[in-house]
């Protein structure tokens, strides 16, 4: 999976997730993720794409700020 890829179906899941109970973005690891994902994805990708997503400012809105 490419890393665009894989941050995109991040976002997407983490979105789905606020929208389906209170869930903070800090509280989605990448173990959650994993687990929900069935193991799709090696849990060090999965570590690798959150990490860059808080990087660069995503929100649980989908926005990012100007923090670069």
């Amino acid at each position: 999976m490419t890393d665009s890829l894989l941050k995109e179906r991040l976002q997407e899941f983490i979105e789905c997730e606020a929208r389906s109970c209170s869930m903070d973005f800090g509280c989605i690891t990448p173990e959650y993720v994993y687990r929900m994902w069935g193991g799709s994805v090696a849990i060090d990708e999965i570590a690798t794409g959150l990490t860059e997503l808080r990087k660069n400012g995503y929100t649980l809105c989908g926005t990012t700020d100007s923090r670069n």
